[in-house]
């Protein structure tokens, strides 16, 4: 491997988007994947963990809806910070700001983002807490 792909590799931020909404997580990927995020999407809360359980190291940030049927987003985050308690963790909701400030002090999660997407807030969000992938951009390219 060359020295600028192995850096390319080391500085690619990987996003995990657990959403029963397909609609809302397809979207959000398609926008973070052309800011150079990698994104992958489950929409199932179990099978996300699984995944989560195998690597702990195929994330850095997820992004995570609250209100999904097997398994609730504060289940789900509690799950992944024993897996690895240093996961960054951001609410993906269409709730009021004011419900999704209850359910972050009840749950340790780091940020929130509004559903829909918006685009700006999401990209500061996830910038504050893992980066910018866009200076590997010009490596890839």
């Amino acid at each position: 491997m060359s020295e600028a792909t192995n850096k390319t590799a080391q500085n690619d931020v990987r996003i995990l988007i657990v959403d029963d909404d397909s609609v809302n997580s397809t979207l959000a990927k398609g926008v973070l994947q052309r800011h150079g995020y990698t994104v992958e999407i489950s929409s199932n809360p179990m099978r996300a963990l699984e995944k989560f359980a195998r690597d702990t190291n195929c994330a850095d940030l997820v992004l995570l809806d609250y209100f999904m049927p097997t398994l609730d987003g504060g289940q789900t985050v509690q799950h992944l910070r024993k897996l690895r308690p240093d996961i960054k963790v951001v609410l993906f909701s269409g709730a009021e700001e004011m419900h999704l400030r209850q359910i972050m002090r009840q749950h340790p999660i780091d940020a929130f983002i509004h559903k829909p997407l918006r685009i700006d807030e999401a990209l500061a969000v996830i910038h504050k807490l893992v980066g910018d992938p866009s200076h590997t951009l010009t490596a890839r390219a």
